[in-house]
């Protein structure tokens, strides 16, 4: 067993060596066997009963401590893989590298890239408590489902029938959620037609970092800086005063359930233009900052000249990209009735990539109400038909409608003193859960982390003891 120096004497000691333990396997999305091996012969190890389906879902059963044999079976679920974003200029494969971890104080944090703690917490608290020979509990289930951030295969794979749980505590959002959004991703294709870069100008590149990030949904409400946007304006700031040949435009990580914190395009212009070109770039910034002084104060923008032999886009095609960005929904698009200071619906514009053929634009919709994520599903529909532009839906998820026995909610409300329910914001696998498994009880328990989705993530570690003991306390009330 490894010698975790860093977190050694420090609670909750079991969780976070299964926090360090798991961080060390490769976790991205679709790159699932390792992680699913792992997690086998992780519970095989315990003497589990142990099932690895198809999709690497790993379903573990751990019999009911004496005197719980009656008591309707629990199921403890999490996903294992993680949003793999990293800082610019950072060396790592999250194919193969393992997570750099560093503790600061109450802290806990990855070295440059995401931490994994969404799911990666709530997965290690399923280990520790499956590992736990001591711990009074009913039957459980650990459910540990693959792909939920990006298509939720693992979910939507799983054989419920072999399921015999009637109450389903997922570990992948604070205490308590009771209910929570939907998503449905758009994906948007324009055709890059070209043409030559003039002979007499130069290319240069526009670059804008410097923002938090983090998740969509979770963080809505705090309606963070979107580089994708802001660099779309500043592209069509300088085409509108000048003219100019858009190259290239990259932003976002890869995942549209994120801000993106860094965008770049390269564009190509007459040399007579460089200082008008420089100052609208550097409006813009001084623009942006004062739009983003209380929620992203840390955006900058810059531009150098580069070399390159690649082709412009055709002024046809870069129009059309300029304007479908521009007018896509992105933030908020409507509040939440039920749960003060919550969003209900909203849209995030969050990955724009350049191929030989192609440009690529997805949007993730998120809404409560499934007729708001429709609306706003037609918006883009309609303004993709208006523009002549390719779209399809990559994937469509369920929204966690409410259901919850009272008695139960009631007992976590006592148990959980500190937390009032409420909306789970972010996506989360319960609506596939609960349209297939009828009549189950399914609550969102797990402890805070923090800017999930960017490097910027983190947790406490004393928050999480407490949660971890609230769970422990839960589990050995559900007699």
């Amino acid at each position: 067993m490894e010698d975790y120096q860093e977190i050694k004497g420090i609670e909750p000691q079991g969780v976070l060596r299964c926090f360090w333990q798991l961080s060390r396997i490769p976790r991205e999305p679709g790159y699932k066997k390792p992680v699913s091996d792992f997690m086998a012969e992780y519970c095989r190890g315990l003497g589990l009963e142990v099932h690895q389906d198809e999709s690497y879902n790993v379903i573990a059963r751990k019999p009911a401590a004496r005197g719980y044999e009656n008591a309707p079976v629990v199921m403890l679920q999490a996903h294992l893989d993680m949003v793999c974003e990293k800082e610019p200029g950072v060396e790592h494969d999250f194919r193969k590298d393992p997570l750099e971890l560093l503790v600061e104080g109450d802290k806990v944090r990855a070295n440059g890239t995401t931490l994994g703690a969404d799911d990666g917490l709530g997965v290690a608290i399923i280990m520790d408590i499956l590992a736990d020979k001591t711990l009074e509990h009913p039957a459980l289930e650990a459910v540990f489902t693959t792909d939920e951030e990006t298509d939720m295969n693992g979910a939507f794979g799983l054989d419920f029938s072999a399921l015999k749980s009637k109450i389903v505590l997922n570990l992948d959002a604070a205490a308590i959620m009771t209910c929570g959004a939907g998503e449905l991703e758009v994906c948007m294709e324009v055709e890059r037609k070209v043409e030559n870069v003039l002979k007499d100008g130069g290319v240069y590149e526009i670059v804008v970092g410097g923002l938090h990030g983090g998740h969509s949904g979770d963080q809505a409400m705090e309606e963070r800086g979107n580089a994708v946007a802001l660099l779309n304006r500043i592209l069509c700031g300088i085409s509108e005063k000048l003219p100019m040949q858009l190259l290239y435009m990259q932003g976002g990580g890869g995942f549209s359930t994120a801000f993106a914190r860094d965008a770049s395009a390269r564009i190509a212009f007459d040399f007579a233009y460089l200082e008008q070109v420089k100052e609208q770039v550097k409006r813009h910034e001084g623009m942006f900052k004062k739009e983003l002084e209380k929620r992203d104060p840390g955006v900058r923008i810059s531009i150098k000249p580069v070399e390159t032999k690649e082709q412009a886009m055709a002024t046809d095609t870069a129009e059309t990209v300029m304007s479908l960005i521009t007018c896509l929904p992105d933030g908020v698009f409507s509040m939440n009735r039920d749960f003060p200071g919550a969003m209900e619906s909203c849209s995030n514009v969050g990955v724009v990539e350049t191929y030989a053929d192609k440009i690529l634009v997805a949007a993730t919709i998120r809404s409560v109400i499934e007729s708001k994520k429709y609306y706003l599903l037609n918006k883009i529909m309609r303004l993709c038909k208006a523009l002549g532009v390719a779209c399809q839906v990559s994937r469509d998820l369920p929204q966690w409608d409410y259901c919850v026995d009272e008695k139960l909610l009631k007992l976590i409300c006592e148990i959980y003193s500190d937390c009032e329910p409420h909306l789970q914001q972010g996506t989360v696998e319960a609506g596939i859960f609960c349209k297939n498994m009828p009549g189950i009880s399914y609550v969102c328990i797990a402890p805070r982390y923090y800017n999930a989705h960017s490097p910027n993530e983190y947790f406490l570690i004393s928050q999480s003891a407490k949660n971890v003991g609230q769970l422990r306390e839960l589990l050995r009330r559900l007699k």
